[in-house]
């Protein structure tokens, strides 16, 4: 008989692509990380990379026990309209499109630009490549970003998805050479004013990798562009969500950074405005991602793109959004400005302890981020650890068990992201962590303390 944690692992790892895949050799993903163990980690990873909580764990069980294929797109349905609850905002206003993961939302407005301007180069505008998902450069090339699609199929990474669609893309970096984060918006309008009678993607980050937020201001400069804003470390308060989809901005979220469920699910939030002019189209160039998207992936009024693309019902990716949305319910129950006060308080422990330490340089203008996240470099003998060695240190971290953690004895923490030829990595604080702590009613930063020792004890290990 099948234990409950091993059809738990099946499901959870299934309907995406190669890294949530567990290793035979390891029992783990490429990231070390098995999804239902999570008893003795101390979680504090920034990325689509995480395991169950044990709310979360309680909740997969739960659905798994009610689930049934004939009920597929009643759950879809009762998602989104959760989704549409929890921000607040009209169904009547965006729709959502879904998909394993936030790289395959890439593809959604090239598949739409492609629809309604079928015969017209498409310009596509990326910001803050080096600290989106891994996959999300290809996808933004119309590439296959990975080995496998959430159909169990294989599928040939990095070739094109159709030479029927032409685009141009435009990669703008998050940071100077320096580490301070960039002004991308001069860049920007040189090239919309560059392509004047193109249709144009300009996608923007609201909460990169390490915070890093986009200046929003110039979506008003420009309202004829396809604005889309990725905000999938969903670190966002959610008026802004409901004023960008009120200017017809799409925006693309996860259910798996900051709140805390197993890797991947990924969700598109449209303004119904768009949706309307798909339906007006035949959708021709659908055909071109049905190794990609279920017809469940696309709203139900969207029959006539539905009908092109594989009706795959993607368990998996129903239970990690379930997970998601459950501990998002759970999360926003509390008051948002005392979530808001611990999240600061936290920062301002963590920031203050790697301040102190000659092993440590945080990086410039985190006062620009998000307060949960904290990005740094790390340092041995005053200088720089570079992303081979930063790698190393990280896989050592989190491949061995380490004393002096109160009820953990396992820790993750934000992989290295590299810049130009340097590299940092970043603490975070998830939704459950957060809770967990208002619950209890005090602040418990031990564990974030005994984690920067360990981190320091690891450097003079590894590399003196």
């Amino acid at each position: 008989m099948i234990s409950e944690k091993t059809e738990l692992q099946e499901i959870i790892t299934s309907g995406c692509d190669e890294r949530i895949f567990i290793r035979p050799e390891t029992n783990a993903n490429k990231y070390h990380l098995n999804p239902v163990h999570f008893e003795s980690l101390f979680q504090r990873g920034s990325c689509t990379c995480g395991t169950f909580t044990p709310h979360g764990y309680a909740v997969g069980v739960e659905f798994l026990k009610n689930y049934s294929s004939e009920k597929y797109e009643q759950i879809v349905e009762e998602q989104t309209n959760r989704l549409h609850s929890l921000l607040s905002i009209s169904a009547k206003i965006f729709d959502v499109y879904y998909g394993p993961s936030g790289s395959d939302m890439m593809y959604l407005p090239l598949l739409f630009q492609s629809i309604l301007n079928p015969d017209k180069p498409i310009v596509n505008i990326v910001s803050c490549p080096e600290e989106l998902g891994s996959g999300s450069k290809l996808a933004a090339e119309l590439a296959y970003y990975s080995e496998w699609n959430q159909f169990g199929e294989k599928i040939p990474q990095g070739q094109k998805l159709s030479s029927a669609i032409e685009s141009q893309v435009y990669y703008l970096a998050a940071r100077e050479k320096s580490g301070h984060i960039a002004n991308r918006n001069q860049k920007i309008r040189k090239i919309i004013k560059k392509n004047p009678n193109l249709p144009i993607i300009g996608n923007l980050v609201f909460g990169s990798k390490s915070g890093i937020k986009d200046d929003l201001d110039i979506i008003d400069e420009f309202p004829q562009i396809m604005w889309v804003v990725d905000m999938c470390q969903f670190r966002t308060d959610q008026n802004l969500i409901r004023k960008l989809i009120n200017k017809g901005v799409m925006v693309m979220v996860t259910g798996s950074k900051f709140y805390q469920a197993p890797p991947f699910c990924g969700g598109l939030l449209v303004p119904t405005k768009w949706t309307s002019k798909l339906k007006k189209t035949s959708g021709k160039n659908v055909i071109y991602f049905n190794r990609i998207f279920s017809a469940y992936d696309f709203p139900k009024n969207l029959s006539n793109l539905r009908e092109k693309l594989p009706r795959f019902k993607n368990i998996g990716l129903r239970l990690r959004w379930e997970v998601a949305l459950c501990e998002m319910e759970a999360y926003l129950s509390f008051p948002q400005n005392e979530c808001n006060a611990l999240i600061r308080r936290w920062n301002q422990v963590v920031t203050g302890r790697l301040a102190q330490s000659d092993t440590f340089r945080l990086m410039p203008n985190m006062e620009l981020t998000n307060d949960s996240i904290i990005s740094f470099m790390v340092l041995f003998n005053g200088v720089a650890l570079n992303n081979v060695e930063l790698k190393k240190l990280f896989d050592y971290l989190v491949l061995n068990k380490h004393e002096g953690l109160d009820g953990f004895n396992c820790l993750f923490l934000g992989q290295p992201v590299q810049y130009g030829e340097k590299s940092f990595i970043r603490l975070a604080i998830g939704s459950y962590s957060v809770r967990k702590q208002l619950l209890n009613g005090r602040f418990e930063p031990y564990n974030d303390l005994r984690l920067i020792e360990i981190i320091e004890e690891c450097v003079t290990k590894l590399f003196e």
